[in-house]
């Protein structure tokens, strides 16, 4: 099936209800679909909102297994605000239907986000926001190219997962790549939607939404272990303003280790917000405002004090 073909369904089983009760989902600013293609040849499909009077950016990555339409919200809040949205659905998910949960390489995906960071002019500050496992891609990348981005901000992020490969798996997955089994798929172990929000109409539009990522390559999985490794040990280096937001209620990461994380981060300028009653996709909480006014209080003290 072609985007155009998904793209209306996601959207039509997105479950309004679950957030028109709050403010969140409210914004005039709509998204359009927009097209980058990669150095090798692999065309993006972005979710862009865009304010007619922008005074800063933000490039979004998303979860292991979401895609940019789960987080219109948030992207309509930040829009709203001012801050032109760019949400990259990592190649092989969301929108991007080729090589289905696949990647070439863990350096793939720090260079998919630098180069599409690095098609913008210097005119506005670029904020990186890293959800999920996007929150694990984010550090690695902010610590690589600190020259890209005013700030970097971690909301739930898979640093350390619970549900992690062991080390009997981690030595299953080594050895089906080392038999050349990198292109089997596997399933992705967070099948139980009531892992990621409370709320029973987001729980359904999880398990019904035909564009969220199930299975993955075992090539995947074994960039991934690479790239847990990248990414745990880029805090010292990370010295651009940064903000950490955990949840609660967690059940897919482990928030102490996550903290412990967050004290190693150098920069001076860094921020950890808690909500104690929420779950992972912050999102989807029932009132996600506190949530929302905290980001985007968060992005606009860092406009406000750049130069």
């Amino acid at each position: 099936m072609s985007i155009q073909g998904l793209t209306p369904l996601a959207t039509c089983l997105r479950p309004f209800g679950a957030v028109q009760s709050s403010s969140a989902d409210m914004s005039p600013i709509a998204s359009a679909i927009e097209h980058f293609t990669a150095a090798d040849g692999y065309r993006f499909a972005v979710r862009v909102w865009r304010p007619p009077q922008p005074r800063a950016r933000a490039i979004v990555i998303h979860g292991i297994v979401s895609h940019g339409g789960w987080y219109h919200p948030s992207a309509g809040r930040l829009g709203a605000e001012g801050v032109e949205v760019h949400f990259l659905d990592r190649r092989g998910s969301g929108l991007n239907l080729a090589a289905r949960g696949d990647t070439p390489s863990c350096e793939t995906w720090f260079r998919d986000v630098e180069s599409y960071a690095e098609r913008f002019p210097d005119n506005l500050p670029t904020f990186l926001l890293g959800i999920s496992w996007g929150g694990k891609l984010a550090p690695a990348v902010a610590a690589r190219r600190p020259d890209l981005f005013a700030g970097v901000a971690l909301i739930c992020p898979g640093l350390y997962a619970s549900q992690q490969a062991n080390v009997v798996q981690r030595a299953a997955l080594q050895l089906a790549g080392a038999a050349g089994l990198q292109s089997r798929r596997i399933a992705i172990p967070l099948k139980d939607p009531a892992l990621f929000t409370d709320s029973p109409a987001w729980q359904d539009y999880i398990r019904r939404d035909p564009l969220t990522l199930r299975r993955i390559t075992i090539r995947f999985a074994l960039e991934d272990l690479k790239l847990n490794e990248i990414a745990r040990a880029a805090a010292e280096q990370i010295t651009i303003p940064t903000l950490m937001m955990l949840a609660g209620r967690e059940r897919i990461i482990d928030n102490h280790r996550t903290r412990d994380f967050f004290r190693r981060i150098a920069a001076r300028d860094k921020t950890l917000i808690e909500y104690p009653h929420a779950a992972h996709t912050l999102e989807f909480e029932p009132d996600p405002s506190k949530y929302l006014d905290d980001l985007c209080g968060w992005v606009s003290r860092r406009i406000a004090v750049r130069p």
